[in-house]
């Protein structure tokens, strides 16, 4: 590099260089800074104030129950009620549960998880009510508090457990916030790297100039290597700095959670740390100043020399150069720095723009169902596989519990429902098309599809289709231990000791009652009668009715009776083992699901053991699933079009590899046009279901599922009532209490029975 003609173009080429340099030097530091600093005011300001919000929830949930159990119990109980402290208590959780519903930041699926604790937060304040309304019985008063708590701690789908999830995944994301991970590590490598380089070619320029211009410093240039190192470490430092204090208030929020639980005085603490952060934080905008003072002192220093040059020793024609040519590419020498700088503003442009996209989902579809546990793992295989079908272009989000209608009406009546809902029954169905809360589905599945059903299995309302059925169950049925079946079952049948019968079911408590007091009018007076129970029709102080109650009191006396009101309904065949252990279970084909693994459960048909049944009957009581289209979409229809399909119902019934016999597979209604999936041989107790549903002469919908929601949730009060102190007296009581409330509900003529 000797001669005017040489120094010259080196000079514009260096100064070019160093432009591009420092602005790929500042853009990284830039980058990794933000990368820890950003972390900050997000730990600060939304995720820490989340987690202590679900803490507060969960906190005020449990402090309500004992205060409630405290006060129901006490002698002022029968005065006070649940007391002040359990409604300060409960309205405090709630609040709570609004804002961290509005604040979470588990995404879009911790949002709905919050919304369905929300609901099962209303069925508990329902149980404690009727707890509260219960008075001086006891036995009925405590039946209610264990269903309440078993809504507020019951394993996996508990609102307990449900904010436990929601919370989980919030850790899981202030874990990230705090961590230092590889990408972050990779950007200050860069940006160190990218630093030194710049600085080696800011010292390289300033020895050529000393040789070449015979000037001992160029202040310009020193003066920019300066203020390069110097915001190089700062940064560095301050981001150390920053970093400790996000590790700090994270081991902070770990320790409170592990040591008496997550307080407001977390929530202080941690700002308390993290408020000094913010000044740091906010250093990010003094990145981008001090890389274009860096640049401008560049430009002070080398322009000048330049521009001697370029008065000293002209170029000829035709060969000037300039840095913005350089810089620009348009010699054919500066096109590879060009590409260089457009290939990095198009990574970094695409990255955020990713970014950016992550919380969209275009073709998102919600779904609310009763389904948790391992039923929801079986329905989730089908939403995936739905997913896959659509190349990924619609995404599902599930919601299952037990306190669907609590939810439901909430989501509804606040103009947010579930795209789909998956209702427990063809009478929530029809409550809600009378409320114009769901879309006609004629239009939405072929004609073909709804004429297979037939009246019996969908939800008709002025002669449109609005719900169709997905799944079916059979519910006429004892269950036994095939491995050791007890000997002489009609008579241990007759012995209320020897049947699982927990009554609890969140705010629908009873349902197992009235599925044993259908199944008996079903089996003792045929499907007429039956009918007529369903839609409205049978007094339920007729001698008929009355018959089938006084059968059921006679097995539940008083001491099976008080257990089926303390146990829920999951506490069956199994849960216990030894002398005294319950043997049989009255209860629908779903109950499989959580039999462990290494029994061996079969079942009876319940006209065998039922006292005073028909033991020819071939009815057999059935549920089924309803899918409902709350928010019609495109995507919302294609989805529930795919549930009505073959293909769902073949991966719905795939087995599980773990799980020898398919225990979880389901059924479907079928009829001459729709069959069924057929059951394969090694599959000896879903081939025993399959050839029950068959032969039945007649499947008759769950009465109570028929009903209108205010009867049926008169019906299971009712069983409750009854269960607390089953006597004449009582029942005469339960029975003019649910005819006075039938009596102000029209009849209807829907079919409930149909052939086999």
């Amino acid at each position: 590099m000797t001669g005017a003609s040489g120094t010259r173009p080196y000079l514009i080429r260096r100064l070019a260089t160093l432009l591009v340099g420092t602005l790929l030097a500042c853009a990284a530091l830039l980058t990794a800074y933000y990368g820890v600093s950003r972390n900050s005011p997000a730990v600060n300001g939304r995720t820490t104030p989340a987690i202590v919000e679900i803490a507060a929830a969960e906190t005020s949930l449990k402090a309500s129950f004992t205060a409630a159990r405290s006060s129901l119990t006490g002698p002022a109980g029968p005065v006070e009620g649940a007391g002040e402290e359990y409604r300060a208590q409960l309205n405090a959780a709630n609040q709570a549960l609004e804002k961290a519903t509005i604040n979470t930041v588990a995404g879009d699926d911790g949002r709905q998880t919050l919304r369905t604790a929300s609901g099962l937060v209303s069925s508990y304040g329902y149980l404690i009510e009727q707890a509260v309304r219960s008075g001086t019985d006891a036995v009925l008063r405590d039946a209610y508090v264990a269903s309440a708590h078993s809504t507020l701690t019951r394993p996996g789908s508990g609102i307990v457990d449900r904010l436990e999830e929601v919370q989980h995944d919030q850790r899981e994301v202030l874990g990230e916030q705090v961590s230092f991970g590889w990408l972050l590590t990779l950007a200050w490598i860069t940006a160190f790297a990218l630093c030194a380089g710049l600085i080696r070619l800011l010292a390289d320029t300033q020895r050529t100039l000393r040789r070449r211009f015979r000037r001992r410093v160029n202040p310009a240039l020193a003066a920019g290597t300066a203020l390069l190192a110097a915001l190089a470490l700062t940064l560095a430092v301050l981001a150390v700095q920053i970093q400790g204090r996000l590790h700090a208030a994270a081991a902070h929020i770990e320790h409170d959670r592990t040591h008496g639980g997550i307080r407001a005085e977390t929530l202080h603490w941690v700002n308390g740390t993290l408020r000094s952060t913010q000044w740091r934080a906010a250093l990010t905008g003094y990145v981008v100043l001090a890389g274009v003072l860096i640049a401008a002192l560049v430009l002070i220093g080398l322009q000048p020399r330049i521009d001697e040059y370029r008065f000293r020793h002209p170029v000829p024609a035709g060969h000037a150069e300039s840095p913005m040519s350089v810089l620009l590419g348009t010699r054919d020498r500066g096109q590879p720095v060009t590409a260089a700088l457009l290939a990095f503003w198009l990574v970094v442009t695409g990255a955020v723009a990713y970014g950016d996209r992550q919380g969209e989902h275009p073709g998102r579809v919600t779904v609310l169902a009763s389904w948790s546990g391992l039923e929801q793992q079986r329905f989730e295989k089908v939403l995936r596989a739905f997913t896959k079908r659509t190349h990924r272009a619609i995404s599902v989000s599930y919601q299952g519990t037990t306190a669907q209608r609590e939810l439901l009406l909430s989501r509804e009546r606040t103009g947010d429902p579930p795209d789909i809902a998956i209702l427990p029954s063809r009478g929530e169905a029809a409550d809600y098309a009378a409320r114009d809360a769901l879309t006609p589905l004629d239009g939405v599945l072929p004609k073909s599809t709804l004429d297979a059903y037939g009246p019996q299995w969908t939800s008709r309302a002025a002669g449109r289709v609005y719900a169709v059925p997905v799944k079916a169950e059979l519910k006429s049925i004892a269950w036994y231990d095939a491995a050791a079946p007890p000997p002489d079952l009609p008579a241990l049948a007759a012995d209320g000791t020897h049947w699982c019968a927990g009554m609890g079911g969140d705010d629908t408590s009873g349902w197992p009652g009235t599925d044993w007091i259908e199944d008996i009018l079903l089996q003792q007076s045929g499907t007429r009668v039956y009918e007529q129970l369903a839609n409205g029709g049978l007094a339920w102080d007729s001698d008929v009715m009355a018959r089938a109650w006084r059968t059921f009191g006679s097995i539940f006396t008083a001491g099976p009776a008080r257990t089926a009101l303390a146990e829920d309904y999951t506490q069956g065949l199994f849960h216990a083992s030894g002398p005294g252990a319950c043997v049989l279970e009255h209860q629908g084909t779903f109950i499989r699901n959580g039999y462990p693994k290494d029994r061996h459960p079969d079942f009876v048909p319940s006209p065998r053991l039922l006292p005073g049944a028909d033991r020819n009957s071939t009815a057999r009581e059935v549920s089924a699933d309803y899918a409902a289209l709350f928010h019609d979409s495109p995507e919302a229809r294609e989805l529930l079009r795919f549930l009505t399909t073959e293909e769902a119902q073949r991966v719905w019934s795939e087995p599980d590899k773990d799980r020898p016999g398919n225990p979880f597979r389901p059924f479907f209604p079928f009829s001459k046009n729709r069959p069924s999936p057929p059951v394969p041989p090694d599959e000896p107790l879903n081939a025993h279901i399959d050839r029950e549903l068959r032969s039945a002469g007649a499947l008759c919908l769950d009465a109570s599922d028929s009903m209108p929601p205010r009867m049926r949730f008169a019906f299971q009060h009712g069983v409750l009532d009854y269960l607390s102190a089953p006597a004449p007296s009582k029942l005469g009581q339960v029975l003019r209490d649910l005819e006075t409330v039938r009596r102000g509900i029209p009849p209807r003529e829907d079919h409930a029975c149909g052939s086999g």
